[in-house]
């Protein structure tokens, strides 16, 4: 991430030196403070990282990421003994000497973030029994990064997925150190309102950053208890609010829906906030016009992308899944999207990228979506536009995008409709021709098939049996299907072989529809 030219200025007028003569003026108290809640960190990555003797890493690797996070402390302060307490103490002491440096403040701020709180919440298993130069070299590189993250809150225009840890951060550190907490409190207040929208759904549209946001959440309110601070009813309400907002994206198989780069690694802590506040009502997300929509009841749940990218910071990169869709039947997962591995470094391999990992229509194998490297849009659809419609026996969806509009002068619409009375799912997909010279192009539909479903086709090709553990669905159409093979990220963070039903043909004229529909068997 490159931070504004403002900031590196203020980085050369207030060099280290400077720096060195303002923590001076900082209490020397040693640090006793963990309210950490739950961590989302892959322990087997970083246990092999905290044994690693060779410290040098590429920056496109994941270990790069995981070293200069510092979440690796956690793993020695729970294997404990003298010896890990000094390999730990020592490991950060050479980080300080080789890379106590300007760039690595303004390389990645989730990075800085993430080293700033390994550091305050397990000083006491490091630094307690460091000598009184150690300890000052420990404390001065908090206090450097503490700057850091300060300044960043004073000069940020735009979201960042961080931002929420960024202010725990800051908070802890002036509570800790009795520094006037009133503008990072305001600057909690005021951000929440930019993070969530009104609904209680986090701006990046994906369940587990949204997981993520509650347990940040959970510990400033920690933070606030421990302190004998006031919590600001905007906490507790936004804490209340997003979890039954959570609790939509859980499939009847207690598993995390696959939207905006979300997996199933964590779904054990994701669950355990849910339980949290147990008693909390689920939020009704049938007419989220610009989120993710979810119809559920006592026997099937499907949820529904009609999300706008209009931020490129949406899963920060790629936004593919628009008009994709997820269904799951009694406690078995059927419809899914191919889910993203738990890349902390953000760096994906590029088939999870794509719109044809995700449970959609698209045209000539073209994503819905483009980005480039810089993390900014090539493309995206600038209009999506949803209706809905409800009586006592059917619950009907109504989307449309303009993604292909300029590629292909396409536009797409998806219908689904939900007969509540014998769970019938019907689909309507169509594609719209616009201007005067038509295009040929090629279509797929793609449903994308949990690693559960066995599938086989009829005789006539236009329809396919679904078999699970413990039922069997029936999917038809009014165009030939195909079975080819998929991918499915499960929750060891391991991609496994699935199958996916397709529809494919090509579209020139004025108009195409597709008919298909999902019923038990």
């Amino acid at each position: 991430m490159i931070i504004k030219n403002n900031y590196i200025n203020y980085l050369i007028k207030n060099n280290f030196f400077l720096l060195k003569i303002k923590f001076k003026k900082i209490s020397n108290i040693d640090y006793d403070f963990d309210f950490s809640n739950l961590y989302f960190v892959d322990q087997a990555k970083d246990k092999k990282i905290f044994f690693r003797n060779n410290n040098n890493f590429n920056k496109f690797d994941e270990d790069f990421y995981i070293y200069h996070s510092f979440n690796w402390i956690k793993i020695a302060k729970d294997t404990g003994g003298v010896e890990i307490v000094k390999l730990t103490r020592d490991k950060i002491l050479k980080w300080i000497s080789n890379n106590h440096k300007f760039h690595f403040y303004i390389y990645d701020i989730g990075l800085v973030a993430k080293r700033t709180l390994n550091l305050i919440y397990h000083y006491d298993f490091y630094g307690s029994s460091a000598n009184h130069n150690d300890k000052k070299k420990l404390k001065f590189i908090i206090f450097c990064h503490y700057s850091f993250l300060k300044v960043f809150l004073d000069i940020k225009t735009n979201n960042y997925q961080e931002i929420i840890e960024i202010k725990k951060i800051v908070l802890l550190y002036e509570a800790i150190h009795k520094i006037n907490t009133k503008k990072i409190i305001n600057q909690i207040k005021t951000g929440m309102a930019k993070d969530i929208n009104p609904l209680g759904l986090h701006f990046s549209m994906s369940p587990q950053i949204h997981a993520e946001y509650i347990n940040n959440l959970i510990e400033i309110k920690n933070i606030f208890l421990f302190f004998n601070f006031k919590i600001p009813k905007e906490v507790q309400f936004n804490i209340i609010n997003m979890i039954s907002v959570l609790k939509n994206f859980i499939h009847k198989d207690n598993s995390l829906a696959y939207f905006n780069g979300s997996n199933n690694f964590f779904i054990k802590k994701i669950l355990s906030i849910i339980k949290h506040e147990k008693d909390i009502k689920i939020k009704n997300l049938q007419n989220n016009k610009k989120g993710l929509l979810v119809y559920e009841n006592k026997e099937i749940k499907l949820i529904f992308d009609v999300v706008n990218p209009y931020s490129k910071l949406i899963n920060y990169g790629l936004h593919a899944s628009t008009l994709a869709f997820e269904l799951s039947y009694n406690d078995e997962k059927i419809i899914s999207n191919c889910g993203s591995l738990n890349k902390k470094n953000k760096k994906t391999p590029n088939y999870f990228r794509y719109s044809a990992a995700h449970s959609t229509i698209i045209l000539n194998n073209t994503n819905i979506t483009e980005i480039v490297e810089n993390k900014s849009y090539k493309r995206i659809p600038k209009k999506i536009n949803f209706e809905i419609s409800e009586n006592n026996t059917e619950l009907i969806w109504l989307a449309s995008h303009d993604g292909y509009k300029q590629n292909f002068q396409k536009i797409i619409k998806r219908q689904i409709a939900i007969n509540k009375k014998n769970n019938l799912i019907t689909g309507k997909d169509e594609i719209f021709s616009i201007g005067i010279k038509k295009q040929k192009n090629v279509f797929n539909i793609r449903f994308h098939l949990t690693p559960i479903c066995k599938i086989l086709l009829t005789r006539g090709r236009m329809s396919a049996i679904i078999k699970t553990n413990k039922s069997s669905y029936l999917f038809g159409s009014d165009n030939e299907i195909t079975i080819e093979e998929s991918i499915f990220v499960n929750e060891l963070n391991k991609i496994v072989k699935t199958s996916q039903i397709v529809i494919s043909g090509s579209c020139h004229n004025s108009k195409k529809i597709i008919n298909w529909w999902i019923s038990k068997y």
